[in-house]
């Protein structure tokens, strides 16, 4: 019987292995999985093990790739930024996901997102824990989330 056991254990530790390696460090899923899968991501800007960097003037663009369980009539993209412990709501210039996609979203189908920032010279140098950009359909139910830290930086400093 331990042999089973440690079968079944080795099979949900792959599992959940292969399930984290879909996106690369510093991205995570941040939607519950039961709303639908983040594929990949990727953002113009310099990434390491910790945090992106996104520069003063600059247009931070950032792609994913999802998939939703069920089928969405109407979404909508939302950025938040976690600086300390105080969230703040960015505004997206082109904030409806179906101008954008083609609504309703099927479920199972795969759809490639993408949207930009202005990095306003306004803006403090700060690190942010986390930027979340969610996809939320009509009724305010979060259908997609990818996170990342983010280091908001003058294009000539260092990190």
């Amino acid at each position: 019987m331990a042999f089973s056991y440690y079968s079944l254990f080795l099979f949900f530790f792959l599992h959940l292995t292969v399930y984290a390696a879909q996106l690369k460090h510093p991205f995570k899923q941040c939607s519950p999985r039961r709303a639908g899968e983040v594929l990949s991501a990727s953002v113009n800007a310099p990434c390491s093990s910790e945090h992106c960097t996104f520069y003063k003037g600059t247009d931070a663009r950032l792609e994913f790739q999802f998939t939703l369980r069920k089928k969405a009539m109407k979404v909508r993209a939302k950025v938040v930024a976690t600086i300390g412990t105080v969230d703040h709501d960015f505004v997206l210039p082109n904030h409806d996901v179906c101008a954008l996609l083609g609504c309703p979203l099927q479920p199972n189908k795969p759809y490639t997102y993408k949207n930009s920032m202005f990095v306003s010279q306004t803006y403090p140098s700060v690190k942010i824990n986390q930027m979340r950009y969610y996809l939320i359909d009509g009724k305010g139910r979060e259908l997609a989330c990818i996170a990342l830290p983010v280091m908001i930086t003058e294009k000539d400093s260092k990190p």
